[in-house]
This record gives C-alpha cells, sequence and structure tokens, in this order.
C-alpha cells in the first residue's frame, strides 16, 4: 500500500485549505484544514485523526484503530498528557481546535517523518520532504548543508531545504493565522530519573519485557518483514523480539570485500539459533553511481555513498519476496547508551556520592575503554572540572571552510533537546544527544512507493526506559550496552552477546574511493559545494596516506561527494 501523508493549513481568514499533493484518502476537510492520507489512520472525532499507527500502552500492547468513544477533548487535555502516557506508536496526531488553531503532534518515537514547509498563504506538512519541494534553483539552503558536514550535534528542526523543518518528535505545532508556535508535549529530560533503585538485573528484566512487547506489537502490523541484521546485538534484539510473533520474518545481511565486512559468521548464528531464514547478498561496486544523490528523499544529505548498493540489493529481493515493512536495529546504539568513556563514573559519584559501587564502576570502564584507572580518573576529573562533565558538541573540520566551521562552533547546537536542566547527570547529557542523532534521516525510501522502514527500538516504551536506566548499569560487568545484553542472555547466542567489536562497510567504502578516487576528487573540486565557499579544498590535494589517518579522510571525502550529490540533485538541473 502506497503510504504517506498531506496536510494543508490555510492562514488567511477565510481562506479554504486544499491540498495538492498526492491524491490520498481524505480523512478532515474542515475550513482552512485539509487531511490527506495514504497512511493507516485512528479516527477519533470529526475534527481530529490520528496518522500512523497507534497501541495501548498496557501489557500486551494492543493495536488501536478507533478512539471516537475517548474523543479528543479527554486525550489532548493538558498538552495530551492522556496519550501520551496510556498509549504509544508511529505517529502524526491532527486536531482542530474549538477555536479554528491547529495543532499537529509528532510522537515521540519519531518513528513517521513529519516535515513542515512555510508559505505567506498556508502551512503544509508531509511525512515525505519531496511532497513539499521539488528540486530547482534556490531550494538549497547551504548554511545548514554547512552545520550538518561540520557536526552531527549541531543540526536542529531545520532542514537543508529552504523554508522547511522538521517536527521534532514530541512537539505539537499549533497554528492560528499568522501565528504560528511550536509547544514541547514530550521531552527525553521528563524520564531520565531511575524509578527508585534500579539493579542490573531489574533493568535487565523490564528491559527484555519491555522490548519484547513494544517489537512484537510492531511485528504483528505487517505480513511480511524484511529485517536487516549485521550478527550486531541490536539487530539481533530486534530479530529475537520479532520472530516469536512475526507471520513472516527474513533477515538480510551484506557482505563486503574484507573481514570486517563480513559478518556471516554472526548472522548465521542468529537466524539458526532463531529458525529465521538468512539472504547473504555481497556489495557490488557495479551498483555504485558517484554521481547519483544517495536517499534524495531524506531533507538532509545524510546517506553514505555505499547505500546505493542496500538499494540495489533490496529492489533486487523484492522481485522474489514479498515485503510489507523494512525493519531495522537502528538507533540501537544510541537508545542503549553505548558510552565510552568517563561519564557514568562521574553519574555515579554525582548521584551516590563516595559509595562502595564507584569501585565497581571505575573497573567496569577500564574494562570497557581499556584504560588504565589512573587514565579514566583523571579524565572524569578534567571533564568535570571544563563543564561538569556536560556533553559538548563536536565538529569535524576536515574539508570544511575555516571562516565557516568557525561561525558555526559559536552559534553552537541548536536542537532544544541539547539544553539540559542545570540538575541533569552529565552522562545524561550524552544519552540524549545519543537519541537525537539516532533521529537522523530514519526512512529507507520514499513511502508513496516503497514498505515504510520501522526501526521498534525507537519506540516510546523502550526510549523512556532506557532514559531511566542509569550510566553506570550501561556498563556494568565492563560490557557496553550490558542492560540489552543481560536482557537477552538465553535467547541471543553467546557468540553475539560477547561480541563487543563491530564490523562496517568500510572495506567496500575504501573499494568504492580507489575504483573512483579521479572522479570524486574532480566532483567536489567543481561541484556546488565549493562554488558555496564551504569546502577547503586544501583536503583534495592531500596526499594519499595509508595509515587510519588517511582512512578518516577517505572516508570524509566521501561524505563530501554524497553530500554533493545530494546538494545537485535538490538544485536541478545546471544552467
Amino acid at each position: 500500500m502506497a503510504g504517506g501523508f498531506h496536510i494543508q493549513i490555510a492562514r488567511r481568514r477565510g481562506s479554504t485549505a486544499a491540498c495538492r499533493g498526492p491524491e490520498w484518502p481524505l480523512l478532515i476537510a474542515d475550513g482552512n484544514l485539509e487531511v490527506r492520507a495514504g497512511e493507516p489512520f485512528v479516527p477519533i472525532d470529526a475534527h481530529t485523526v490520528l496518522i500512523g499507527h497507534l497501541f495501548t500502552r498496557r501489557s500486551p500492547s494492543r493495536r488501536v484503530t478507533n478512539l471516537q468513544e475517548i474523543g479528543s477533548e479527554r486525550l489532548l487535555a493538558d498538552r495530551g498528557r492522556m496519550l501520551l502516557a496510556d498509549y504509544w506508536g508511529g505517529y502524526v496526531l491532527v486536531h482542530k481546535i474549538a477555536d479554528g488553531r491547529v495543532a499537529i503532534l509528532r510522537d515521540p518515537s519519531g518513528i513517521l517523518p513529519c516535515y513542515v514547509r512555510y508559505g505567506e498563504t498556508g502551512v503544509t506538512i508531509a511525512g515525505d520532504i519531496t511532497d513539499l519541494e521539488k528540486p530547482g534553483p534556490g531550494r538549497v539552503d547551504f548554511r545548514e548543508v554547512a552545520r550538518l558536514l561540520a557536526s552531527g550535534d549541531a543540526r536542529g528542526r531545520r532542514t537543508c531545504l529552504k523554508d522547511v523543518d522538521e517536527l521534532i518528535a514530541g512537539e505539537c505545532l499549533v497554528v492560528e493565522g499568522s501565528v504560528i508556535g511550536t509547544e514541547s508535549w514530550w521531552t527525553p529530560w521528563q524520564h531520565v530519573a531511575p524509578a527508585g533503585s534500579m539493579t542490573a538485573s531489574e533493568a535487565a528484566a523490564r528491559l527484555r519485557e519491555t522490548i519484547a512487547d513494544c517489537v512484537g506489537a510492531w511485528a504483528d502490523c505487517f505480513p511480511s518483514i524484511l529485517l536487516g541484521v549485521s550478527g550486531g546485538l541490536d539487530s539481533s534484539i530486534v530479530a529475537a523480539a520479532a520472530a516469536p510473533r512475526a507471520d513472516r520474518l527474513n533477515c538480510l545481511t551484506l557482505f563486503g570485500p574484507d573481514p570486517d565486512g563480513d559478518e556471516r559468521r554472526y548472522a548465521r548464528a542468529l537466524t539458526e539459533a532463531l529458525g529465521l531464514d538468512l539472504h547473504e547478498m555481497p556489495r557490488q561496486l557495479d551498483d555504485i553511481d558517484v554521481t547519483r544523490a544517495p536517499s534524495p528523499h531524506h531533507p538532509w544529505p545524510v546517506a553514505s555513498i555505499g547505500k546505493l548498493t542496500n538499494e540495489a540489493i533490496h529492489g533486487h529481493i523484492a522481485q522474489g519476496l514479498a515485503i510489507d515493512a523494512h525493519f531495522s536495529g537502528n538507533g540501537g546504539d544510541g537508545i542503549f547508551c553505548s558510552i565510552r568513556s568517563a561519564v557514568p563514573f562521574l553519574d555515579r559519584y554525582l548521584a551516590e556520592g563516595p559509595h562502595l559501587g564507584l569501585a565497581d564502576t571505575l573497573r567496569d570502564i577500564c574494562l570497557v575503554t581499556g584504560a588504565d584507572r589512573m587514565t579514566v580518573l583523571r579524565h572524569a576529573w578534567d571533564r568535570y572540572r571544563r563543564n561538569g562533565g556536560a556533553h559538548r558538541a563536536r565538529y569535524n573540520g576536515s574539508g570544511i571552510a575555516t571562516n565557516i566551521l568557525e561561525e558555526l562552533e559559536a552559534e553552537g547546537p541548536t536542537h532544544p533537546w541539547l539544553v539540559a536542566p542545570k540538575d541533569a547527570l552529565p552522562g545524561k547529557t550524552v544519552h540524549v544527544a545519543f537519541l537525537m542523532r539516532s533521529q537522523k534521516g530514519i526512512e529507507l525510501y520514499p513511502r508513496a512507493v516503497s514498505p515504510p522502514h520501522i526501526a521498534p527500538l525507537q519506540s516510546q516504551p523502550i526510549v523512556e526506559l532506557c532514559l531511566s536506566i542509569p550510566t553506570w548499569i550501561w556498563v556494568a560487568d565492563g560490557q557496553n550496552r550490558a542492560a540489552a545484553r543481560m536482557a537477552f542472555e538465553g535467547i541471543l547466542p553467546p557468540l553475539i552477546l560477547r561480541r563487543t567489536q563491530k564490523g562496517g562497510p568500510g572495506g567496500f567504502d575504501l573499494a568504492i574511493y580507489q575504483h573512483h578516487r579521479a572522479a570524486l576528487v574532480d566532483r567536489l573540486r567543481r561541484g556546488r559545494l565549493a562554488e558555496a565557499g564551504i569546502l577547503d579544498l586544501a583536503l583534495l590535494d592531500e596526499t594519499e596516506d595509508p595509515t587510519w589517518r588517511g582512512t578518516e579522510r577517505i572516508q570524509r571525502l566521501l561524505d563530501l561527494a554524497a553530500a554533493e550529490n545530494w546538494v545537485d540533485w535538490w538544485s536541478g538541473p545546471r544552467a
């Protein structure tokens, strides 16, 4: 089924809204508001509809298809307290208030994309950026492109297209004629305090139950699911939680030309333990066109050039296998607080004082990081002395013009989640930053023409529980993501639970660079990013380096090339 939605709100008094997007079923036509959607929806009343999937919060979670008995007045009172406390899902809610204002709420998971375009006569909201804007001159916001390239922490609600914003998960957009405001109905900071004293075993038990419930509820929604697995912890947890309730669950692992890029051993161990089918597909250089934009439907150039091979493989598999949804473990590293620093020691000291457990946490951090005790203590003190230990945005100036980088660093991060309460523990500022990053580029393909991508670990109950688990529990026994590992003891193979090193497509990326080096460098030198003054072209002229520094440079050049292709696609043909 074709997915997506389109919401039009007329801003001038007496004007009538009319959607100019895809001809999906009409859900609401009420004066200045018109709502159409090709997504599942939950009717609430004549002026209110929830687009997407909704589940009850009670375990086991159940799919909700109608809320008309409750109505919008009860459901949305006090900034949606009942909706956000008693339900969860992946949705956008549209509500026309009696006084004529229109409210648009995006759920805390962010699983359903939601973008907003502001115009003089109206506001348009859609789940696909290409339903709001078309390629052409002047479309790209080069400042935001530079911000994204400089730091994964720096971006906020603005996209890299002019006059188009993201509605951040948990936010409610309120439109009243010429007045437009954004209200925060949910933030991670409401959930960082642990619910009483929590032990590692208690956290693991609650996490196991919550993940099984949420992932299972999502699995119930789709007859045939294709899950991308690497044999890593996050995707393996999704597989284990989805398998008991999925009608048909197939797994896909991709492998590259080098040992780090070949994780079939782990993927096979997973699927054999769970009794699932596994498709093994090689990454092919023939699938790569270094002039083509990967995922131009994303509002930020976040997809790598190597993702073009994923697209080709998914297309090939879809010819012989029904796919109703793509599942992944995306976001798991951040949600499970995969932290490798001295911050958990700081957190425990600040929360509990000089406690016997501090020695355990110090030992755990040494095991996770490989550092000795004095090094961990020194880093903890240096970090605390700097700014109380709070997360600080990191910037990568490689390939970015010096003047642009200095201006972006001076402006600092723009995402509201990175404004921490004064009493926040330093580790939770890191955890929330991880969560923010996991929200970037969540859609694999345009929903109007492809099955939706579901990242079930981003479900609201899972995220809220993980935020409440103290950081020192996440490194317990010297393992990163410890609570998640403990939660799935006895379900996942030991080979996966004990795995601490991750593979990746780095070898394939290197092959792309070696095969297309001249074309990549020439494209960047003559491209639109260079014309806009964003690039420091000195990076292109550096001597090839066989060490890890050279590998970092190659990855940076590939990232810049992917951004160049995205910018080129959105800028339209050159005159």
